[in-house]
Protein backbone atom coordinates (compact mmCIF):
# COMPACT_ATOMS: atom_id res chain seq x y z
CA UNK A 1 0.00 0.00 0.00
CA UNK A 2 2.65 2.21 0.58
CA UNK A 3 3.96 1.57 -2.43
CA UNK A 4 1.35 2.10 -4.29
CA UNK A 5 0.83 5.50 -2.29
CA UNK A 6 4.60 6.53 -2.99
CA UNK A 7 3.65 6.04 -6.93
CA UNK A 8 0.61 7.63 -6.80
CA UNK A 9 2.16 10.66 -5.29
CA UNK A 10 5.20 10.60 -7.59
CA UNK A 11 3.20 10.74 -10.35
CA UNK A 12 1.13 13.44 -9.92
CA UNK A 13 4.19 15.56 -8.29
CA UNK A 14 5.52 14.54 -12.39
CA UNK A 15 2.28 15.86 -13.66
CA UNK A 16 1.97 19.02 -11.71
CA UNK A 17 6.02 19.79 -13.10
CA UNK A 18 4.87 18.62 -16.89
CA UNK A 19 2.01 21.08 -16.64
CA UNK A 20 4.04 23.80 -15.26
CA UNK A 21 6.77 23.51 -18.21
CA UNK A 22 4.09 23.22 -20.68
CA UNK A 23 2.25 26.43 -19.28
CA UNK A 24 5.52 28.33 -19.31
CA UNK A 25 6.41 27.19 -22.77
CA UNK A 26 2.20 28.25 -23.92
CA UNK A 27 3.40 32.04 -21.97
CA UNK A 28 6.73 32.56 -23.67
CA UNK A 29 5.42 31.54 -27.10
CA UNK A 30 2.66 33.71 -26.85
CA UNK A 31 4.66 37.15 -26.57
CA UNK A 32 4.34 38.90 -29.77
CA UNK A 33 7.42 40.08 -30.55
CA UNK A 34 8.30 43.78 -30.66
CA UNK A 35 7.62 45.10 -34.25
CA UNK A 36 10.32 47.78 -34.97
CA UNK A 37 10.24 50.63 -37.31
CA UNK A 38 12.91 48.80 -39.49
CA UNK A 39 10.32 45.87 -39.47
CA UNK A 40 7.77 48.03 -40.55
CA UNK A 41 9.47 49.91 -43.19
CA UNK A 42 10.80 46.62 -45.02
CA UNK A 43 7.32 45.03 -44.93
CA UNK A 44 5.40 48.55 -46.69
CA UNK A 45 8.74 48.65 -48.87
CA UNK A 46 7.69 45.01 -50.49
CA UNK A 47 4.12 45.87 -50.09
CA UNK A 48 4.63 49.18 -52.29
CA UNK A 49 7.19 47.03 -54.40
CA UNK A 50 3.88 44.29 -54.82
CA UNK A 51 1.68 46.95 -55.88
CA UNK A 52 3.50 48.93 -58.20
CA UNK A 53 4.35 45.25 -60.08
CA UNK A 54 0.63 45.06 -60.08
CA UNK A 55 0.40 48.51 -61.58
CA UNK A 56 -2.31 49.08 -59.05
CA UNK A 57 -4.04 53.15 -59.58
CA UNK A 58 -1.91 56.13 -58.81
CA UNK A 59 -4.43 56.95 -55.78
CA UNK A 60 -3.16 53.49 -53.85
CA UNK A 61 0.72 53.77 -54.98
CA UNK A 62 0.79 57.37 -53.45
CA UNK A 63 -1.52 56.60 -50.26
CA UNK A 64 1.00 53.39 -49.76
CA UNK A 65 4.73 55.67 -50.36
CA UNK A 66 3.11 58.49 -48.13
CA UNK A 67 3.07 55.70 -45.22
CA UNK A 68 6.36 54.65 -45.90
CA UNK A 69 7.64 58.07 -46.07
CA UNK A 70 5.94 58.52 -42.65
CA UNK A 71 7.84 55.61 -41.19
CA UNK A 72 11.25 56.56 -42.89
CA UNK A 73 10.93 59.92 -40.83
CA UNK A 74 10.81 57.83 -37.31
CA UNK A 75 13.66 55.66 -38.84
CA UNK A 76 15.52 58.79 -39.39
CA UNK A 77 15.08 59.98 -36.42
CA UNK A 78 15.95 56.81 -34.64
CA UNK A 79 19.04 56.86 -36.68
CA UNK A 80 20.08 60.53 -35.89
CA UNK A 81 20.60 58.99 -32.05
CA UNK A 82 22.88 56.08 -33.26
CA UNK A 83 24.83 58.23 -35.81
CA UNK A 84 24.82 62.40 -34.33
CA UNK A 85 27.46 63.09 -37.56
CA UNK A 86 24.14 62.80 -39.69
CA UNK A 87 21.99 64.99 -37.59
CA UNK A 88 22.16 68.24 -39.68
CA UNK A 89 21.95 66.57 -42.82
CA UNK A 90 19.31 64.09 -42.10
CA UNK A 91 17.34 66.90 -40.03
CA UNK A 92 16.96 68.93 -43.21
CA UNK A 93 15.63 66.32 -45.08
CA UNK A 94 13.12 65.51 -42.11
CA UNK A 95 12.15 69.46 -43.01
CA UNK A 96 11.71 69.01 -46.57
CA UNK A 97 9.76 65.36 -46.59
CA UNK A 98 6.41 66.85 -46.93
CA UNK A 99 7.42 69.38 -49.75
CA UNK A 100 9.56 66.85 -51.82
CA UNK A 101 6.64 64.50 -53.36
CA UNK A 102 4.81 68.10 -54.18
CA UNK A 103 8.13 69.14 -56.57
CA UNK A 104 8.96 68.51 -60.26
CA UNK A 105 10.62 64.77 -60.86
CA UNK A 106 13.97 66.76 -61.98
CA UNK A 107 14.45 68.91 -58.80
CA UNK A 108 13.58 65.99 -56.43
CA UNK A 109 16.60 64.12 -58.42
CA UNK A 110 18.89 67.55 -58.01
CA UNK A 111 18.12 68.84 -54.92
CA UNK A 112 17.78 65.52 -53.00
CA UNK A 113 18.94 62.25 -54.96
CA UNK A 114 22.07 64.29 -55.75
CA UNK A 115 21.90 66.16 -52.60
CA UNK A 116 21.73 69.61 -54.24
CA UNK A 117 19.47 70.51 -51.41
CA UNK A 118 21.59 69.37 -48.44
CA UNK A 119 24.22 70.11 -46.18
CA UNK A 120 27.19 68.05 -46.61
CA UNK A 121 27.35 64.95 -44.33
CA UNK A 122 30.56 63.15 -42.93
CA UNK A 123 29.55 59.37 -43.07
CA UNK A 124 28.79 57.43 -45.64
CA UNK A 125 25.97 55.77 -44.10
CA UNK A 126 24.13 59.27 -43.83
CA UNK A 127 23.40 58.93 -47.53
CA UNK A 128 21.87 55.75 -47.35
CA UNK A 129 19.91 56.74 -44.18
CA UNK A 130 18.71 59.43 -46.40
CA UNK A 131 17.64 57.63 -49.33
CA UNK A 132 14.83 55.68 -47.01
CA UNK A 133 13.25 59.07 -47.27
CA UNK A 134 13.93 60.57 -50.72
CA UNK A 135 13.04 57.29 -52.80
CA UNK A 136 9.41 56.58 -51.35
CA UNK A 137 8.48 60.80 -52.08
CA UNK A 138 9.75 60.25 -55.65
CA UNK A 139 7.41 57.74 -56.09
CA UNK A 140 5.01 59.45 -54.51
CA UNK A 141 5.36 62.43 -56.26
CA UNK A 142 5.34 60.39 -59.69
CA UNK A 143 1.81 58.70 -58.43
CA UNK A 144 0.65 61.92 -57.81
CA UNK A 145 1.27 63.19 -61.29
CA UNK A 146 -0.39 60.00 -62.76
CA UNK A 147 1.07 57.20 -63.30
CA UNK A 148 -0.19 57.30 -67.28
CA UNK A 149 2.59 55.22 -68.96
CA UNK A 150 4.15 51.45 -68.17
CA UNK A 151 7.60 53.36 -68.34
CA UNK A 152 6.44 54.92 -65.06
CA UNK A 153 5.64 51.87 -63.13
CA UNK A 154 8.85 50.88 -63.94
CA UNK A 155 10.65 53.96 -62.75
CA UNK A 156 8.94 53.71 -59.85
CA UNK A 157 9.40 49.82 -59.19
CA UNK A 158 13.24 51.09 -59.90
CA UNK A 159 12.96 53.81 -57.18
CA UNK A 160 12.00 50.76 -54.52
CA UNK A 161 14.38 48.43 -55.67
CA UNK A 162 17.20 50.58 -54.93
CA UNK A 163 15.64 51.97 -51.47
CA UNK A 164 15.27 48.24 -50.24
CA UNK A 165 19.07 47.83 -51.29
CA UNK A 166 20.27 51.49 -49.21
CA UNK A 167 17.66 49.50 -46.67
CA UNK A 168 19.70 46.73 -46.06
CA UNK A 169 23.04 49.20 -45.27
CA UNK A 170 20.90 51.22 -42.49
CA UNK A 171 19.45 47.95 -41.63
CA UNK A 172 23.55 46.38 -40.78
CA UNK A 173 23.89 49.78 -39.49
CA UNK A 174 21.07 50.25 -36.96
CA UNK A 175 21.24 46.60 -35.50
Amino acid sequence: MKSRLAILLTSLALTACSEQVEQQTQTTEAAPAKVTNLDTYKQQAQSLLGEIRANEASQKLEQSSQQLVATSRQLLAEFTVKYPVCDSYLSALDKAADVIPTLPLEEIESGYHKDGKLPKYDSPVCYHAKDLLVHPATVQAMASQGMQFESAYEDAELEIVEVIAHFDQVEKALR
